[in-house]
């Protein structure tokens, strides 16, 4: 599957979804991704399911703010998380043990 929209995205972060890693997990994510190809998706994680929706939350456990071509590339491995975070190229806001464990819920590291 090519990854080339913010849906084709979403769409892989539901395929890949580790029910397991979620255990405990009660969240709600913002996600607010800039310029051409952006847009607003909201993701809720309990019960160890995850549902995702184009929109708004009215409170978020975690906000995540990104150019598209920041967010696409750090998802797809073009650049390091750390950095990317680091560098302010992609802001987090909220929650700091769920932006921690936010990649395994995902990606696994093989």
């Amino acid at each position: 599957m090519a990854i080339e929209t913010l849906d084709d995205l979403m769409e892989l972060y539901r395929k890949r979804f580790n029910a397991e890693n979620a255990e405990g997990i009660d969240a709600t994510v913002q996600f607010h991704i800039t310029g051409e190809g952006g847009g607003d998706y909201v993701m809720v994680i309990k019960d160890q399911d995850m549902a995702i929706s184009k929109g708004t939350a009215e409170q978020a456990s975690m906000t995540v703010t990104s150019t598209f071509q920041d967010w696409m590339d750090m998802n797809l491995g073009k650049t390091n998380p750390m950095v990317s975070i680091m560098s302010g190229k992609v802001k987090i806001k909220g929650s700091v043990p769920l932006a921690m464990k936010f990649q395994s819920l995902f990606f696994s590291k093989d």
